[in-house]
């Protein structure tokens, strides 16, 4: 007898999902043929899924939840909990780990439908990148401009019902169970163990975030505890907290060093990323900003131009540069401040990083300067375990880099279009900017006096002014004057100088390895800017003995940090690049040995180790691949505008 029509079908049965075996129930509806060869027919059903109602928590309400052992749940494990109550006994016996990775399976298509609880006082709706749509909407809103609280109130009706409309044209993405499947074997939904997750999530609050605060902390610790959080956006963060935790939490989450854990949560958040699957468009905005502060020390496609881009794409689209359209939400728009000119001052500075790259906010309508008024006013009484209060010394850090991204942005714009300025006219403002930091930041009354945050804004501005001063010295912008080559030269020498000392400065404090990448990535633009002073046969033989000793001491702040995947990756190049020139030694485990019997008296190059031109065994293929030029003469340091630098990250990242 023919087997009766089923309803379609389009999803496994509970069985075959809960054993990941195929279901063929979708062409032959139920029971289906897995569960009649098991003779557990009366099993095969589908799995229902219950609506999500979006509603607030309380403390209170959160403390009530099923006890889960200090487990985090993910947004997947969380639309469960309401069925753990009458499993309660059998979870007490797994670990949090077994549970975490049980909570990861299943469930997964529909993870990204999450609530957001910053969704109550954020627009989530992007704004919609058709032309047709874009009159509508003004339409709508000039509708609801009339005057008459009545008609206000039928024009937000209208406004309301339009989007309504909108979204229901335009669904959030569906995973099937491919992906979905693909993902679950990708481990993408599975979390250290919670006391490890804490310990990323409190590394990222207390060294990464102050430099980019692009996070309403407590909306964000909220829905982190509650199990609603993104998890790109989680997977971004520990990505950036891997540089920062202590070792022994790395090895603990059974990775073999900083740089497999790196990997590892990066390539998470790229698939989820690839799939926007997870989180509204600001989780995904901040998600992306937070990779592109980011060096992987690894070559991936995925460079800080991508998560750059893409962080104006999703930022646009929230209408970030639009005043107007931003929340009325005092919290909200001054979260939003904060993310805007945390994108002007990358924007900036990714010009300086490689002066090829093209400026995509330069023609974006001018903001409000920000001020220290421009942070959440915080309750941290129930989450100081992982929160530190913001110091202002953190808030003016922002404002500092903002001001001198205002001062680059316009320095720049002024010579490249009137190049006959007079240049000491033209650097005033950064040189008035300098003088008045210490005072705007390390005020007298200060409980802290964190003198790192100065000296992280400082070492910026003379980085940048040594990329304008380089640029000017070799004729950049049109200027052929000797006398601005000869002025030019003069300051690049100086703000090396300035740079030298306060590398010293900050190995002796021994707060080096508490930097952000901001400071670690200078590091290395300083290393390869005394190996061109080296190398440089118009300089004097003073200047150039000068750069030789700054090259060992600048080798030896990059030794304190070598395991950090900014610099693991270009320290062998590093190291060649000296070695091949005479400069160093071969690598850095004989930089004791020098600092045993120090320089010998005599020709330095004729004590240096010898290396030859061709690849060297002793280094990886990929060095050897990027530096293969490097056979050929080398004194004026032509390679220094030719290497691939998002490759190698002499420059690194800023924001």
């Amino acid at each position: 007898m023919p087997r009766p029509s089923a309803p379609k079908i389009t999803k496994a049965c509970m069985p075959c999902r809960a054993r990941k075996i195929k279901c063929d129930a979708a062409s032959i509806g139920l029971p289906c043929s897995s569960c009649v060869s098991r003779e557990t027919t009366a099993d095969c059903v589908l799995s229902t899924r219950k609506r999500r109602t979006l509603r607030g928590r309380s403390t209170e309400s959160r403390g009530a939840l099923p006890e889960d052992h200090g487990l985090i749940p993910t947004p997947v494990s969380h639309s469960r909990l309401s069925h753990t109550h009458s499993d309660a006994t059998d979870h007490s016996n797994t670990t949090p780990i077994d549970r975490s990775i049980h909570a990861s399976q299943g469930g997964s298509s529909h993870a990204h439908n999450s609530p957001d609880p910053l969704g109550i006082h954020l627009p989530r709706r992007p704004q919609p990148d058709l032309l047709y749509m874009n009159i509508l909407q003004d339409t709508v809103n000039k509708s609801a401009t009339g005057p008459g609280e009545a008609v206000n109130a039928a024009g937000n009706d209208d406004d309301n019902c339009l989007h309504t409309q909108i979204r229901g044209w335009n669904p959030l993405l569906q995973l099937d169970e491919v992906d979905s499947e693909y993902l679950t074997k990708k481990g993408v939904f599975k979390l250290p163990a919670p006391q490890h997750m804490d310990a990323f999530v409190k590394a990222y609050f207390d060294h990464v975030y102050p430099f980019a605060p692009i996070l309403n902390r407590v909306d964000f610790m909220e829905s982190y505890r509650s199990g609603d959080c993104s998890l790109f956006l989680l997977h971004a963060i520990s990505t950036a907290g891997c540089s920062y935790v202590p070792i022994e939490v790395i090895q603990e989450c059974g990775y073999t060093d900083r740089s497999a854990a790196h990997v590892s949560f990066f390539l998470k958040a790229k698939l989820f990323h690839d799939f926007q699957c997870h989180g509204g468009s600001l989780p995904m905005l901040q998600g992306c900003m937070i990779l592109g502060d980011i060096v992987p020390d690894h070559p991936s496609d995925r460079d800080f131009h991508y998560w750059f881009y893409n962080s104006v794409r999703w930022a646009s689209r929230l209408g970030l540069h639009n005043t107007n359209a931003r929340p009325r939400n005092e919290e909200s728009q001054k979260l939003y401040r904060r993310i805007w000119w945390v994108l002007h001052n990358a924007d900036v500075f990714y010009f300086f990083v490689n002066t090829q790259n093209l400026r995509l906010l330069a023609t974006a309508p001018p903001i409000e300067p920000l001020t220290n008024d421009d942070w959440e006013d915080e309750d941290l009484r129930l989450l100081s375990d992982l929160l530190s209060p913001i110091t202002h010394e953190q808030k003016a850090s922002l404002v500092a880099h903002s001001e001198l991204a205002q001062i680059f942005g316009t320095l720049t714009k002024t010579i490249s279009s009137e190049p006959q300025q007079d240049m000491q006219r033209v650097m005033q403002p950064l040189d008035k900017w300098r003088m008045s930091l210490p005072a705007k930041m390390t005020p007298s009354d200060s409980p802290t006096n964190d003198e790192m945050y100065l000296l992280e804004v400082l070492t910026t501005s003379y980085r940048f002014e040594c990329v304008v001063c380089r640029s000017l010295r070799r004729g950049r912008w049109g200027i052929r004057s000797e006398d601005v080559r000869k002025w030019a030269r003069d300051r690049f020498r100086d703000a090396t100088l300035e740079l030298d000392s306060i590398l010293k400065k900050v190995l002796l404090s021994g707060i080096i390895k508490k930097i952000p990448t901001t400071f670690i990535t200078t590091i290395a633009a300083l290393l390869a800017l005394h190996i061109e002073s080296a190398l440089d046969s118009s300089q004097s033989d003073i200047a150039r003995s000068m750069a030789r000793v700054s090259i060992q001491f600048t080798m030896l702040a990059l030794n304190q940090i070598q395991d950090t995947p900014a610099i693991k990756r270009a320290l062998p190049a590093f190291e060649m690049v000296l070695s091949k020139n005479k400069l160093y030694p071969s690598s850095l485990h004989d930089v004791a040995q020098v600092e045993t019997h120090g320089p010998q008296e005599g020709n330095v190059e004729d004590e240096s180790v010898h290396v030859a031109m061709q690849s060297d065994p002793s280094f990886p293929q990929d060095i050897n691949d990027q530096v293969s030029f490097l056979g050929g003469d080398i004194a004026g340091f032509e390679f220094f505008d030719r290497w691939q630098m998002e490759q190698l990250d002499f420059t690194g990242i800023l924001r």
